[in-house]
């Protein structure tokens, strides 16, 4: 059994473990060991507040009795949504958790008319993910990940009314 919810203080242990864990599987074969170790201290020493920067960020999680098994944060500034660190864990992946996370966290989208997603071009199972629930390829853009870490990341982007809508109807 597991809840959606919003994240708490209480969750810091089990994100980290969750981040850990799908971020070994993401980006060590993308990334490569040294940048993938790099981000693994940067969020061993800078805990949850590496992933949640800044005022104005809701993150949400599915928490079971035992552990988190996925994440999502959400940030709205102006017209737009920017939706990043939507993870699951893989052993719990392709069985609707992500779909149902996403779908919680643009339930409390208000102003923005379009959310965004940044995805590595190499994350395959990311890109099919959210081209199936409406994101469509905006270009592609150079991020810094962490200081002198840099990756080209491919920017989507959704009506965030249609994305809502499309939920509200499963």
């Amino acid at each position: 059994m597991f809840e959606i919810r919003e994240i708490t203080k209480a969750d810091s242990l089990g994100l980290i473990q969750l981040w850990r864990t799908t971020w070994t599987a993401t980006y060590g074969p993308s990334l490569g060991a040294d940048v993938l170790t790099r981000m693994l201290a940067d969020l061993d020493e800078n805990g949850i507040t590496s992933m949640l920067p800044e005022k104005g960020e809701r993150g949400f999680c599915i928490a079971s009795d035992d552990c988190i098994l996925g994440s999502t944060i959400i940030m709205e500034r102006g017209s737009v949504a920017y939706l990043w660190g939507l993870y699951i864990l893989p052993d719990h992946q392709r069985c609707g958790l992500g779909s149902r996370l996403l779908a919680r966290a643009l339930s409390e989208v208000r102003p923005a008319k379009t959310v965004e997603v940044r995805v590595l071009p190499s994350s395959e199972v990311a890109l099919a993910f959210y081209r199936k629930h409406g994101f469509n390829e905006l270009g592609r853009e150079t991020t810094e990940l962490l200081a002198e870490i840099s990756a080209e990341l491919i920017v989507m982007s959704a009506d965030a009314a249609s994305l809502n809508s499309a939920f509200q109807r499963c």
